[in-house]
Protein backbone atom coordinates (compact mmCIF):
# COMPACT_ATOMS: atom_id res chain seq x y z
CA UNK A 1 0.00 0.00 0.00
CA UNK A 2 0.94 3.30 -1.02
CA UNK A 3 -0.36 5.22 2.07
CA UNK A 4 0.51 8.51 1.40
CA UNK A 5 -1.70 9.63 -1.54
CA UNK A 6 -4.58 7.45 -0.43
CA UNK A 7 -4.64 9.07 3.54
CA UNK A 8 -4.38 12.45 1.24
CA UNK A 9 -7.05 11.64 -0.21
CA UNK A 10 -9.00 10.33 2.95
CA UNK A 11 -8.14 13.89 4.72
CA UNK A 12 -9.72 15.77 2.12
CA UNK A 13 -12.96 14.14 1.83
CA UNK A 14 -13.32 13.90 5.89
CA UNK A 15 -12.69 17.62 5.85
CA UNK A 16 -15.30 18.17 2.66
CA UNK A 17 -18.03 15.93 4.41
CA UNK A 18 -16.95 17.24 8.12
CA UNK A 19 -18.76 19.45 10.86
CA UNK A 20 -17.18 22.89 11.52
CA UNK A 21 -17.19 22.35 15.13
CA UNK A 22 -15.38 18.49 14.99
CA UNK A 23 -12.84 19.91 12.56
CA UNK A 24 -9.26 20.60 14.30
CA UNK A 25 -7.70 23.57 13.04
CA UNK A 26 -4.76 21.54 12.42
CA UNK A 27 -6.01 19.05 10.53
CA UNK A 28 -7.99 21.77 8.21
CA UNK A 29 -4.76 24.01 7.82
CA UNK A 30 -2.94 20.93 6.61
CA UNK A 31 -5.31 19.39 4.86
CA UNK A 32 -4.12 16.09 6.90
CA UNK A 33 -5.65 13.52 9.35
CA UNK A 34 -2.91 12.05 10.33
CA UNK A 35 0.47 13.36 11.75
CA UNK A 36 4.19 13.75 11.17
CA UNK A 37 5.75 10.20 9.70
CA UNK A 38 7.20 7.89 12.86
CA UNK A 39 11.64 7.74 12.00
CA UNK A 40 12.57 3.93 11.69
CA UNK A 41 14.41 4.15 14.92
CA UNK A 42 10.69 5.51 16.59
CA UNK A 43 9.16 1.97 15.13
CA UNK A 44 12.50 -0.05 16.26
CA UNK A 45 12.09 1.67 20.16
CA UNK A 46 8.09 0.51 19.85
CA UNK A 47 9.03 -2.95 18.51
CA UNK A 48 11.93 -3.54 21.00
CA UNK A 49 9.50 -2.58 24.34
CA UNK A 50 6.75 -4.69 22.66
CA UNK A 51 9.18 -7.99 22.05
CA UNK A 52 7.88 -8.35 18.44
CA UNK A 53 8.73 -6.69 14.66
CA UNK A 54 5.62 -5.11 13.76
CA UNK A 55 3.57 -6.31 10.33
CA UNK A 56 4.81 -4.86 7.30
CA UNK A 57 1.44 -2.76 6.22
CA UNK A 58 1.44 -1.59 9.97
CA UNK A 59 5.20 -1.11 10.00
CA UNK A 60 4.66 1.14 6.62
CA UNK A 61 1.60 2.96 7.86
CA UNK A 62 3.73 4.17 11.52
CA UNK A 63 6.65 5.94 8.54
CA UNK A 64 3.74 7.45 7.06
CA UNK A 65 1.78 9.10 9.92
CA UNK A 66 2.62 8.31 13.82
CA UNK A 67 -0.64 7.83 14.89
CA UNK A 68 -3.93 8.79 12.59
CA UNK A 69 -7.48 11.24 13.47
CA UNK A 70 -10.92 9.90 12.80
CA UNK A 71 -10.53 5.70 11.66
CA UNK A 72 -14.08 5.48 10.53
CA UNK A 73 -16.46 7.14 12.42
CA UNK A 74 -16.55 5.60 16.02
CA UNK A 75 -12.43 5.62 16.49
CA UNK A 76 -11.36 9.48 17.15
CA UNK A 77 -7.82 8.86 17.54
CA UNK A 78 -5.39 5.95 16.42
CA UNK A 79 -1.91 5.09 18.69
CA UNK A 80 1.33 6.32 17.73
CA UNK A 81 4.78 4.33 18.53
CA UNK A 82 4.89 5.73 21.77
CA UNK A 83 1.94 4.21 23.18
CA UNK A 84 1.08 0.88 21.48
CA UNK A 85 0.51 -1.80 23.84
CA UNK A 86 -1.43 -4.76 24.46
CA UNK A 87 -4.72 -4.89 24.64
CA UNK A 88 -5.26 -6.96 28.00
CA UNK A 89 -2.81 -4.23 29.90
CA UNK A 90 -4.31 -1.04 28.78
CA UNK A 91 -8.18 -2.14 28.26
CA UNK A 92 -9.03 -5.19 29.66
CA UNK A 93 -12.73 -5.46 29.66
CA UNK A 94 -12.71 -5.82 26.04
CA UNK A 95 -10.95 -9.19 26.63
CA UNK A 96 -15.05 -10.47 27.70
CA UNK A 97 -15.90 -10.15 24.13
CA UNK A 98 -13.68 -12.78 23.17
CA UNK A 99 -16.65 -15.00 23.12
CA UNK A 100 -18.55 -13.47 20.35
CA UNK A 101 -14.90 -13.66 18.06
CA UNK A 102 -15.31 -16.08 15.22
CA UNK A 103 -13.72 -19.13 15.15
CA UNK A 104 -10.05 -18.52 14.96
CA UNK A 105 -7.80 -19.74 11.80
CA UNK A 106 -6.69 -23.56 12.83
CA UNK A 107 -3.35 -22.34 12.49
CA UNK A 108 -3.97 -19.34 15.10
CA UNK A 109 -5.84 -21.19 17.93
CA UNK A 110 -6.82 -19.33 20.97
CA UNK A 111 -7.69 -15.84 22.36
CA UNK A 112 -6.72 -12.98 20.07
CA UNK A 113 -8.11 -10.48 22.54
CA UNK A 114 -5.73 -11.59 25.29
CA UNK A 115 -2.44 -11.77 22.66
CA UNK A 116 -3.88 -8.45 20.68
CA UNK A 117 -1.84 -5.08 20.13
CA UNK A 118 -4.31 -1.90 20.82
CA UNK A 119 -4.00 0.47 17.55
CA UNK A 120 -7.04 2.20 18.78
CA UNK A 121 -6.77 5.00 21.73
CA UNK A 122 -9.68 5.99 23.53
CA UNK A 123 -11.80 2.83 23.13
CA UNK A 124 -15.42 4.09 24.00
CA UNK A 125 -17.28 2.69 21.39
CA UNK A 126 -14.70 0.72 19.08
CA UNK A 127 -11.82 -0.71 19.30
CA UNK A 128 -9.19 -1.85 16.92
CA UNK A 129 -6.39 -4.73 17.73
CA UNK A 130 -3.73 -6.39 15.93
CA UNK A 131 -3.57 -10.40 16.29
CA UNK A 132 0.53 -11.30 16.52
CA UNK A 133 -0.39 -14.88 16.16
CA UNK A 134 -2.28 -15.01 12.95
CA UNK A 135 0.12 -14.20 10.17
CA UNK A 136 -0.08 -14.57 6.65
CA UNK A 137 2.81 -15.83 4.28
CA UNK A 138 3.77 -12.25 3.82
CA UNK A 139 4.13 -11.95 7.39
CA UNK A 140 1.06 -9.50 8.22
CA UNK A 141 -1.29 -9.95 11.26
CA UNK A 142 -5.46 -10.36 11.14
CA UNK A 143 -7.04 -7.34 12.69
CA UNK A 144 -9.98 -7.01 14.39
CA UNK A 145 -12.63 -4.06 15.30
CA UNK A 146 -15.23 -4.67 17.80
CA UNK A 147 -17.71 -2.09 18.13
CA UNK A 148 -19.28 -1.87 21.57
CA UNK A 149 -23.07 -2.39 20.66
CA UNK A 150 -22.85 -5.98 20.44
CA UNK A 151 -22.04 -6.73 16.88
CA UNK A 152 -19.19 -9.82 16.44
CA UNK A 153 -15.79 -8.95 15.83
CA UNK A 154 -14.97 -8.49 12.69
CA UNK A 155 -11.46 -10.09 11.38
CA UNK A 156 -9.54 -8.52 9.22
CA UNK A 157 -6.64 -10.30 6.81
CA UNK A 158 -4.42 -7.47 7.23
CA UNK A 159 -4.09 -3.65 8.69
CA UNK A 160 -4.29 -2.85 4.89
CA UNK A 161 -7.60 -4.87 4.77
CA UNK A 162 -9.09 -2.76 8.27
CA UNK A 163 -8.26 0.59 7.01
CA UNK A 164 -9.91 0.17 3.39
CA UNK A 165 -12.83 -1.22 5.76
CA UNK A 166 -12.96 2.08 8.27
CA UNK A 167 -12.79 3.85 4.69
CA UNK A 168 -15.81 2.26 3.50
CA UNK A 169 -17.55 2.84 6.71
CA UNK A 170 -16.71 6.68 6.35
CA UNK A 171 -17.89 6.96 3.09
CA UNK A 172 -21.29 5.01 3.93
CA UNK A 173 -22.11 7.12 7.19
CA UNK A 174 -20.78 10.49 5.57
CA UNK A 175 -20.97 10.10 1.93
CA UNK A 176 -18.32 12.89 1.36
CA UNK A 177 -18.30 14.79 -1.98
CA UNK A 178 -15.31 13.81 -3.69
CA UNK A 179 -12.85 11.36 -6.67
CA UNK A 180 -14.48 7.93 -4.70
CA UNK A 181 -17.70 8.96 -4.47
CA UNK A 182 -17.99 9.90 -8.11
CA UNK A 183 -16.21 6.48 -9.09
CA UNK A 184 -18.41 4.83 -7.43
CA UNK A 185 -21.70 6.76 -8.61
CA UNK A 186 -19.74 5.73 -11.96
CA UNK A 187 -19.91 2.26 -11.33
CA UNK A 188 -23.19 2.17 -10.32
CA UNK A 189 -24.61 3.56 -13.88
CA UNK A 190 -22.52 0.83 -15.70
CA UNK A 191 -23.71 -1.79 -13.38
CA UNK A 192 -27.55 -0.48 -14.39
CA UNK A 193 -26.69 -0.79 -18.17
CA UNK A 194 -24.81 -4.20 -17.41
CA UNK A 195 -28.06 -5.47 -15.80
CA UNK A 196 -30.19 -4.53 -18.27
CA UNK A 197 -28.23 -6.18 -20.97
CA UNK A 198 -28.87 -9.08 -19.02
CA UNK A 199 -25.16 -9.54 -17.37
CA UNK A 200 -26.53 -9.86 -14.36
CA UNK A 201 -23.77 -11.21 -12.31
CA UNK A 202 -21.34 -8.63 -13.20
CA UNK A 203 -24.10 -5.73 -12.06
CA UNK A 204 -24.40 -7.65 -9.25
CA UNK A 205 -20.43 -7.97 -8.13
CA UNK A 206 -20.27 -4.19 -9.23
CA UNK A 207 -23.67 -3.26 -6.97
CA UNK A 208 -22.76 -5.35 -3.88
CA UNK A 209 -19.42 -3.00 -4.22
CA UNK A 210 -20.92 0.23 -4.13
CA UNK A 211 -23.01 -0.51 -1.46
CA UNK A 212 -20.41 -0.73 0.94
CA UNK A 213 -19.33 2.50 -0.03
CA UNK A 214 -22.86 4.03 0.71
CA UNK A 215 -24.07 4.66 -3.23
CA UNK A 216 -27.56 4.75 -2.32
CA UNK A 217 -28.65 3.90 -6.35
CA UNK A 218 -26.95 0.28 -5.49
CA UNK A 219 -29.21 -0.38 -3.01
CA UNK A 220 -32.73 0.08 -5.30
CA UNK A 221 -30.72 -1.43 -8.32
CA UNK A 222 -29.34 -4.41 -6.36
CA UNK A 223 -32.56 -4.87 -4.80
CA UNK A 224 -34.26 -5.49 -7.97
CA UNK A 225 -32.03 -8.24 -8.97
CA UNK A 226 -32.29 -9.98 -5.61
CA UNK A 227 -36.41 -10.40 -5.35
CA UNK A 228 -35.84 -12.54 -8.28
CA UNK A 229 -32.88 -15.00 -7.24
CA UNK A 230 -33.86 -15.40 -4.30
CA UNK A 231 -35.71 -18.14 -3.37
CA UNK A 232 -39.68 -17.10 -3.02
CA UNK A 233 -39.71 -17.82 0.39
CA UNK A 234 -41.81 -14.47 2.70
CA UNK A 235 -39.01 -14.27 5.00
CA UNK A 236 -36.71 -13.56 2.32
CA UNK A 237 -38.81 -11.52 0.21
CA UNK A 238 -39.21 -9.29 3.19
CA UNK A 239 -36.03 -8.95 4.31
CA UNK A 240 -34.91 -7.25 0.94
CA UNK A 241 -37.63 -5.10 0.81
CA UNK A 242 -36.86 -3.69 4.22
CA UNK A 243 -33.35 -2.60 2.86
CA UNK A 244 -35.29 -0.25 0.99
CA UNK A 245 -36.61 1.49 4.29
CA UNK A 246 -33.63 1.85 5.87
CA UNK A 247 -32.75 5.75 6.53
CA UNK A 248 -30.18 7.22 3.71
CA UNK A 249 -30.16 3.53 2.03
CA UNK A 250 -32.12 5.28 -1.16
CA UNK A 251 -32.08 8.45 -3.51
CA UNK A 252 -33.92 11.28 -2.39
CA UNK A 253 -37.56 11.16 -3.41
CA UNK A 254 -38.10 7.48 -3.82
CA UNK A 255 -40.83 6.40 -1.89
CA UNK A 256 -43.30 8.95 -4.14
CA UNK A 257 -41.64 7.69 -7.60
CA UNK A 258 -43.35 4.89 -9.01
CA UNK A 259 -40.68 2.08 -9.02
CA UNK A 260 -41.89 2.15 -5.21
CA UNK A 261 -45.78 2.66 -5.07
CA UNK A 262 -46.28 0.52 -8.45
CA UNK A 263 -43.53 -2.17 -8.60
CA UNK A 264 -41.95 -2.86 -4.96
CA UNK A 265 -44.89 -1.71 -2.34
CA UNK A 266 -47.56 -4.20 -3.57
CA UNK A 267 -44.86 -6.82 -2.88
CA UNK A 268 -44.80 -5.55 0.51
CA UNK A 269 -48.33 -5.69 1.30
CA UNK A 270 -47.99 -9.49 -0.27
CA UNK A 271 -45.64 -10.53 1.07
CA UNK A 272 -46.87 -9.03 5.24
CA UNK A 273 -49.97 -11.42 4.60
CA UNK A 274 -47.32 -14.35 3.97
CA UNK A 275 -45.39 -13.39 7.71
CA UNK A 276 -44.46 -15.50 10.57
CA UNK A 277 -44.66 -14.30 13.99
CA UNK A 278 -41.13 -14.29 14.53
CA UNK A 279 -39.90 -11.85 12.49
CA UNK A 280 -41.09 -8.17 11.44
CA UNK A 281 -42.62 -7.37 7.80
CA UNK A 282 -41.24 -4.69 5.11
CA UNK A 283 -44.97 -3.58 6.03
CA UNK A 284 -44.68 -3.33 10.05
CA UNK A 285 -41.05 -1.64 9.29
CA UNK A 286 -42.57 0.65 7.28
CA UNK A 287 -45.78 1.77 8.75
CA UNK A 288 -43.09 1.73 11.55
CA UNK A 289 -41.43 4.69 10.27
CA UNK A 290 -44.25 6.50 8.88
CA UNK A 291 -45.78 6.47 12.58
CA UNK A 292 -42.48 7.81 13.84
CA UNK A 293 -42.70 10.09 11.75
CA UNK A 294 -45.64 11.73 12.04
CA UNK A 295 -45.40 11.55 15.62
CA UNK A 296 -41.96 13.66 15.37
CA UNK A 297 -43.71 15.78 13.13
CA UNK A 298 -46.51 16.91 15.86
CA UNK A 299 -43.98 17.21 18.34
CA UNK A 300 -42.42 19.62 15.98
CA UNK A 301 -45.49 21.68 15.62
CA UNK A 302 -46.19 21.92 19.01
CA UNK A 303 -42.55 22.97 19.22
CA UNK A 304 -43.61 26.05 17.21
CA UNK A 305 -46.52 26.87 18.15
CA UNK A 306 -45.53 26.78 21.89
CA UNK A 307 -42.23 29.39 20.71
CA UNK A 308 -44.88 31.82 18.70
CA UNK A 309 -47.03 31.87 22.04
CA UNK A 310 -44.07 32.09 24.77
CA UNK A 311 -41.25 34.54 24.89
CA UNK A 312 -39.85 32.38 27.36
CA UNK A 313 -39.52 29.56 24.83
CA UNK A 314 -36.05 27.17 25.41
CA UNK A 315 -35.21 27.14 21.65
CA UNK A 316 -34.41 29.71 19.86
CA UNK A 317 -36.04 30.88 16.68
CA UNK A 318 -33.41 28.77 14.26
CA UNK A 319 -33.68 25.79 16.26
CA UNK A 320 -37.31 26.20 15.87
CA UNK A 321 -36.78 26.37 12.18
CA UNK A 322 -34.46 23.42 11.97
CA UNK A 323 -36.73 21.30 14.33
CA UNK A 324 -39.40 21.60 11.78
CA UNK A 325 -37.53 21.43 9.03
CA UNK A 326 -35.88 18.24 9.95
CA UNK A 327 -39.60 17.21 10.94
CA UNK A 328 -40.98 17.88 7.22
CA UNK A 329 -38.23 16.51 5.20
CA UNK A 330 -38.40 13.00 7.17
CA UNK A 331 -39.14 10.60 4.44
CA UNK A 332 -41.28 8.36 6.87
CA UNK A 333 -44.00 10.59 5.89
CA UNK A 334 -43.56 9.92 2.01
CA UNK A 335 -43.74 6.47 3.45
CA UNK A 336 -47.03 6.50 4.97
CA UNK A 337 -48.58 9.07 2.16
CA UNK A 338 -47.52 5.60 -0.16
CA UNK A 339 -48.74 3.36 2.26
CA UNK A 340 -51.98 5.31 2.39
CA UNK A 341 -52.46 6.00 -0.94
CA UNK A 342 -51.97 1.82 -2.02
CA UNK A 343 -54.28 0.81 0.61
CA UNK A 344 -57.42 3.52 -0.92
CA UNK A 345 -56.44 2.41 -4.20
CA UNK A 346 -56.77 -1.38 -3.50
CA UNK A 347 -60.40 -0.96 -2.03
CA UNK A 348 -61.27 0.67 -5.31
CA UNK A 349 -64.11 -1.14 -7.15
CA UNK A 350 -62.20 -2.85 -10.47
CA UNK A 351 -58.52 -2.02 -8.54
CA UNK A 352 -56.27 -4.75 -10.31
CA UNK A 353 -52.32 -4.82 -10.05
CA UNK A 354 -50.33 -3.42 -12.98
CA UNK A 355 -47.51 -5.50 -14.17
CA UNK A 356 -45.97 -2.52 -15.94
CA UNK A 357 -46.26 -0.91 -19.79
CA UNK A 358 -49.54 -1.75 -21.46
CA UNK A 359 -47.86 -4.24 -23.78
CA UNK A 360 -46.04 -5.48 -20.89
CA UNK A 361 -48.93 -6.03 -18.70
CA UNK A 362 -51.26 -7.83 -21.81
CA UNK A 363 -48.36 -9.98 -22.24
CA UNK A 364 -48.01 -10.93 -18.92
CA UNK A 365 -51.68 -11.21 -18.45
CA UNK A 366 -52.29 -13.68 -21.31
CA UNK A 367 -49.40 -15.68 -20.03
CA UNK A 368 -51.20 -16.08 -16.81
CA UNK A 369 -54.15 -16.34 -18.04
CA UNK A 370 -53.12 -19.62 -20.39
CA UNK A 371 -50.13 -21.22 -18.50
CA UNK A 372 -51.16 -20.38 -14.64
CA UNK A 373 -51.03 -24.46 -13.70
CA UNK A 374 -47.85 -25.04 -15.12
CA UNK A 375 -45.08 -22.98 -13.52
CA UNK A 376 -42.44 -23.64 -16.19
CA UNK A 377 -44.19 -22.71 -19.06
CA UNK A 378 -45.53 -19.94 -17.83
CA UNK A 379 -42.36 -18.32 -16.88
CA UNK A 380 -40.94 -19.52 -20.04
CA UNK A 381 -43.50 -17.02 -21.32
CA UNK A 382 -42.93 -14.24 -19.10
CA UNK A 383 -39.14 -14.46 -20.80
CA UNK A 384 -40.54 -14.04 -24.25
CA UNK A 385 -42.95 -10.83 -22.66
CA UNK A 386 -39.80 -9.29 -21.33
CA UNK A 387 -39.13 -8.16 -25.69
CA UNK A 388 -42.19 -5.56 -24.11
CA UNK A 389 -41.19 -4.50 -20.96
CA UNK A 390 -40.39 -0.92 -20.34
CA UNK A 391 -39.11 0.43 -17.31
CA UNK A 392 -41.47 2.98 -15.02
CA UNK A 393 -37.71 5.36 -14.09
CA UNK A 394 -34.40 5.02 -14.75
CA UNK A 395 -33.64 3.02 -11.86
CA UNK A 396 -36.06 0.60 -12.67
CA UNK A 397 -34.13 -2.99 -13.85
CA UNK A 398 -36.58 -5.37 -13.21
CA UNK A 399 -40.04 -6.39 -13.19
CA UNK A 400 -40.67 -6.54 -9.31
CA UNK A 401 -44.27 -5.93 -9.74
CA UNK A 402 -44.50 -9.76 -10.98
CA UNK A 403 -43.59 -10.94 -7.41
CA UNK A 404 -47.15 -8.73 -5.96
CA UNK A 405 -48.68 -11.64 -8.12
CA UNK A 406 -49.38 -14.92 -5.84
CA UNK A 407 -49.15 -17.46 -8.28
CA UNK A 408 -45.99 -15.75 -9.86
CA UNK A 409 -44.31 -15.52 -6.29
CA UNK A 410 -45.06 -18.85 -5.52
CA UNK A 411 -43.26 -20.01 -8.51
CA UNK A 412 -40.55 -18.46 -8.57
CA UNK A 413 -37.02 -20.25 -8.36
CA UNK A 414 -33.94 -18.25 -8.40
CA UNK A 415 -33.17 -20.20 -11.90
CA UNK A 416 -36.28 -18.95 -13.38
CA UNK A 417 -35.73 -15.41 -11.92
CA UNK A 418 -32.11 -15.79 -13.49
CA UNK A 419 -32.94 -17.03 -16.97
CA UNK A 420 -35.64 -13.97 -16.81
CA UNK A 421 -33.33 -11.52 -15.65
CA UNK A 422 -30.87 -12.46 -18.54
CA UNK A 423 -33.37 -11.48 -21.11
CA UNK A 424 -32.07 -8.25 -22.53
CA UNK A 425 -34.76 -5.39 -21.63
CA UNK A 426 -34.97 -1.99 -23.13
CA UNK A 427 -33.65 -2.32 -26.88
CA UNK A 428 -29.85 -3.43 -25.01
CA UNK A 429 -28.57 -6.26 -27.47
CA UNK A 430 -27.68 -9.46 -26.36
CA UNK A 431 -24.16 -10.25 -24.74
CA UNK A 432 -22.66 -13.55 -24.58
CA UNK A 433 -22.32 -14.77 -20.93
CA UNK A 434 -19.73 -17.09 -19.25
CA UNK A 435 -21.00 -20.40 -19.17
CA UNK A 436 -23.35 -20.27 -22.37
Amino acid sequence: MNWRPWLELWSEEWITAGDPGELDSEVVRQRWLGYAPAAEADVAAAEERLGVRLPPSYRSFLLTTDGWRHAGEFVREMRDTSDLGWLRDLDPRWESWADLAIEAPVDAPGDPFTRGLLISRHAGEEVLFLDPADRDENGEWAAYSVCSWGEFPQRHPSFTSLMESLYRSFHQIRRPAGATRDSWDLVVEQAREEALSGNIDAAMTALEKAQEFGRPRSTVLGVQLQMFLATSAAYEASRLLSRLLAPDSVPDGFFTGSLFTEEFLPCVFLQHTRKEPWYGSALEIARSRADGALAGHRVALEIGRQHADDESSPYSALEVARILENAENDEGLEIGSALDEHQARVQQPGYHLSYGNPAFDTAVRNALAEHHSDPATLWQALEAAMAHWQPRTPDHIAPVALLADPVLADSLTPERGRALLRKPRSGREPREQPGG
